[in-house]
């Protein structure tokens, strides 16, 4: 309850400072008669989520379509876990862990409901994840190999580093921001949810609970990432730099169109992952050799 309550009411003031944000972008006019600001919107949004009847599909893999979206929904939890380790030379192997292993639970649900749109939108769904996590890891690397926390054990906090090495690990910053808008599947990089392609991607089956977990682990899932890249990028840890990182997937979303697929792999696997790896190489050369 400690992780859960806390990160359920982010998710929901996230999703309605999201719809507030893109209102005020496209001049028009956002939540704003539910309460003050509309600030009861997410919470009458999650009440008729909750109250709507659960949907099973006749031809679908029952256990793994249930199981599907609980995956989703506790490894966003255990994430946010993650971010509090104390140790932090492994907080990023952790949380690149657990990123991983939440494409388990996108390709389960796209499998079990027996539908070709889930499945093709499943499929695109962890290919994206997949390609990006590489790039990811490889920036996560990059940033250990120059600093080191207060006991002298390899640390992955950008703050920490001096003047000129965060000069010379700030291309590090550019992949991996896109690397963390490739991982929670935001635009411009939202082929997976594409609704004039796959009407909804993998989730396309899901109604009421089933839905909602899906939809709470998408939002938990940017505000790990916002977490992460405000403490590698920005020196640590706050509230006001992880709602700076979030308006900015909102910002993204709001002036970004959306990428084809082949735009997308062809940026992950010709682009990001051979500079990472370079940036990579070049970085373990020099702390070697100095």
């Amino acid at each position: 309850l400690i992780i859960t309550v806390p990160v359920l009411l982010s998710v929901a003031f996230f999703t309605l400072a999201e719809r507030q944000v893109m209102a005020s972008l496209q001049r028009r006019m956002g939540p704003h008669t539910s309460g003050f600001g509309g600030v009861l919107q997410p919470f009458w949004d999650g009440l008729k989520l909750g109250v709507k009847e659960p949907v099973l599909p006749e031809s679908s893999a029952s256990g793994a379509f249930s199981a599907a979206p609980m995956i989703a929904f506790i490894l966003s939890q255990i994430s946010w876990c993650g971010i509090f380790i104390s140790d932090a030379a492994f907080q990023g192997l952790v949380l690149m862990a657990l990123s991983s292993l939440g494409v388990y639970g996108v390709m389960l649900a796209g499998w079990a409901s027996n539908s070709k749109y889930a499945f093709l939108g499943c499929l695109r769904s962890v290919a994206l994840m997949v390609s990006y996590e590489l790039g990811f890891g490889a920036a996560l690397l990059s940033i250990s190999l120059f600093l080191t926390d207060s006991t002298g054990m390899k640390s992955l906090n950008f703050g920490d580093a001096s003047n000129y090495v965060q000069l010379g690990l700030l291309p590090l910053c550019f992949i991996f921001l896109i690397c963390i808008l490739a991982e929670t599947k935001r635009v411009p990089f939202d082929l997976p949810e594409a609704e004039a392609e796959l009407v909804a991607g993998y989730n396309v089956e899901y109604s009421s609970l089933g839905f909602a977990l899906f939809f709470i682990a998408e939002y938990a899932n940017m505000a790990v990432m916002s977490a992460l890249a405000s403490i590698y990028f920005l020196g640590g840890f706050s509230a006001l730099k992880l709602t700076a990182i979030f308006f900015g997937f909102v910002w993204v979303r709001g002036t970004l169109p959306r990428y084809r697929y082949d735009q997308f792999m062809r940026l992950g696997w010709k682009a990001l992952l051979p500079l990472s790896l370079a940036l990579f190489s070049v970085y373990a050369s020099f702390d070697y050799i100095f």
